[in-house]
């Protein structure tokens, strides 16, 4: 896991790219400590810092093919690499440096762009062909790990973070868009491959595009086959079960020792049972409520399966932290507004976590890939009959309905200058996703979809990729493992879903073990433990000015007087609200775009 940037002049002479790459490289320096790299040509100069956990001691960055035709620097893993290293030539073999986006360099060497169909992990790749003076960028199918990139008549930059990419364009006019910060609000998430910055895009999940001098813009290549396209057929149980072990083994590949954030449910126990018998993890974590320990069910369970499985438990207590620390937490490990508070836990647990290992694995994902949560029971049983939007709107969970009440919210907070530009923001559900093709014939996947594909996005994949990097430790999952989904997604929603038996699927890791018969009481969320709410109240005088008397206020994004009356807001949209604010100040109040 690494922070990568580069930039590539357009039309030469227009600027010295090496010296706006100085400001690049010092921008990326916090996403990894184990080293940087650079290299640069009359077009180019590519920068990276390592996080190193495969290959540690040799698979430092900017990586040369055996030809030294090709140049990569790359963010994430390839978990496969053992495996897709056979398929080169013995003699590219033996020549080959070791570590796994070497062999993912070297495959692009032989079969071009072709090559990255067959990789599996979290990665965004950046390839410079030296002879055919091509840059290209892909990312991994999920999106876990981000990249963006800024285009101008001049020169074409890209970067892990957007604060890279504003470090290294001074001269460069960099303004908000005012749609995409009033989606940001009204959604939670950013739509398609927008950012807050007008001129900056993202590289789309499983996107791959290429630029070159003299080129107009970046054109974007045939795409990796979408989740949806890697089976021809359904699976059967027992292939699920293949999966979910392959998942496990490919997300404990490391060169390091690996904790396991651990809150004892099923999902992050099925990681802890992975680990001990593939692995020797260096620590099972987890985090509880200091306010009220002795009512934390998370604590009471994981504290008895860890005696089950032998294992010591690192127990960190949690308070959310004061207003002043938040504020600076959210600016020292986040690129950009976080859509949910979970990040402030999360950062007890990557900081726990990175005194006993560079790798995290943890248990996110499982509810969206099994059919976890309680709503896609419900909606089994309340979605016949009704549209999407129609069941997201009644939907009893924040998320869905705040998707499907998209149009109402810019009529009643969007000013009128902005509102009109939202439509160019497209259907509020972003369609087309992998599974979208699911809405009408299988209302739960579009759900379950939605939730991996959409939601999980912007501030699960980003926030914790930022905030555990910025902290030392690199954040895995086995459940986002792509043919894991494509696996389970292609049962029908009777195989998929059972509600007298929650993620019965992955229950069958468990079989024949004596943890068989655990994991029966009702999931505790979070945030039942951890009230939000309260804490804005506690903190409301400063809490409620820095919305009143900040950044938000008078920039012409809300409607006049649409924050007269904060008590009347859900806390979700109170903390949208005060994220925003925050990093609207971070970056200088920056000015915006019209309109």
């Amino acid at each position: 896991m690494c922070g990568i940037g580069g930039i590539l002049l357009k039309r030469r002479p227009s600027f010295d790219h090496r010296a706006m790459a100085v400001p690049l490289g010092a921008s990326l320096a916090h996403r990894g400590r184990d080293g940087t790299g650079a290299f640069s040509d009359d077009w180019i100069s590519l920068h990276s810092a390592r996080h190193a956990v495969i290959a540690v001691d040799d698979a430092r960055q900017p990586l040369f093919d055996g030809e030294r035709a090709l140049v990569m620097v790359g963010n994430g893993e390839v978990l496969n690499y053992r495996e897709l290293g056979h398929r080169l030539p013995a003699d590219r073999r033996r020549r080959m440096p070791p570590g796994d986006l070497q062999v993912a360099l070297e495959l692009c060497a032989e079969h071009g762009t072709a090559a990255f169909e067959d990789l599996r992990g979290p990665f965004a790749l950046a390839v410079w062909d030296s002879t055919a003076h091509e840059l290209t960028l892909v990312r991994d199918r999920l999106g876990e790990r981000p990249l963006y990139y800024y285009d101008s008549p001049d020169l074409f930059a890209f970067a892990s973070e957007l604060r890279c990419l504003t470090a290294c364009l001074p001269g460069e006019s960099l303004r908000l868009d005012p749609a995409n910060a009033l989606a940001f609000l009204g959604l939670g998430r950013l739509p398609g491959d927008r950012t807050l910055y007008r001129d900056v895009r993202s590289v789309p999940a499983g996107g791959v595009l290429r630029i070159a001098p003299g080129a107009a813009g970046p054109r974007a290549a045939a795409p990796l086959t979408p989740v949806s396209g890697l089976r021809a057929a359904p699976a059967d149980e027992d292939e699920i079960g293949h999966l979910i072990d392959q998942a496990h083994r490919r997300a404990l590949v490391a060169d390091r020792p690996v904790a396991v954030g651990f809150s004892g449910g099923i999902d992050s126990s099925a990681v802890l049972k992975a680990a001990l018998e593939h692995a020797e993890p260096a620590a099972a974590v987890t985090v509880f409520s200091a306010r009220c320990p002795d009512e934390d069910e998370n604590l009471r369970r994981a504290r008895a399966l860890a005696r089950k499985f032998g294992v010591d438990l690192h127990e960190v207590p949690f308070r959310i932290p004061s207003l002043d620390a938040t504020v600076d937490l959210l600016n020292d490990t986040l690129d950009g507004p976080a859509a949910e508070p979970l990040v402030l836990h999360n950062d007890a647990l990557h900081r726990a976590a990175r005194e006993h290992s560079a790798v995290l694995l943890g248990g996110h994902g499982a509810d969206e890939v099994f059919g976890g949560y309680v709503r896609y029971a419900a909606l089994r049983a309340d979605a016949v009959g009704a549209t999407t939007e129609e069941w997201m709107a009644v939907s009893l969970w924040e998320r869905w309905n705040r998707t499907a009440g998209w149009h109402k919210f810019v009529t009643d907070f969007g000013s009128d200058a902005v509102a009109p530009g939202t439509a160019a923001l497209g259907d509020a559900l972003d369609r087309p996703f992998p599974y979208s093709t699911a809405e009408h014939r299988d209302p739960v996947l579009f759900g379950q979809a939605l939730d991996l594909f959409r939601l999980m996005t912007y501030d699960n994949f980003r926030a914790t990729d930022e905030n555990g990097i910025a902290r030392g430790v690199e954040v895995r999952s086995p459940f986002f493992d792509i043919d894991l989904v494509a696996g389970v997604f292609s049962l029908p929603v009777e195989r998929r879903i059972r509600p007298d038996a929650p993620k019965h699927l992955l229950r069958g890791v468990f079989r024949g073990t004596p943890l068989a018969g655990e994991f029966t009481e009702r999931k505790v969320g979070f945030d039942d433990h951890f009230s939000y709410a309260d804490w804005m109240t506690d903190n409301w005088p400063d809490f409620s000015s820095a919305l009143v008397d900040g950044p938000l206020t008078g920039l012409g994004i809300l409607r006049d007087g649409a924050l007269d009356d904060l008590e009347k807001f859900d806390w979700r949209l109170l903390w949208r609200l005060f994220s925003l604010s925050t990093w609207l100040e971070r970056e200088g109040r920056p000015p915006v775009a019209a309109h």
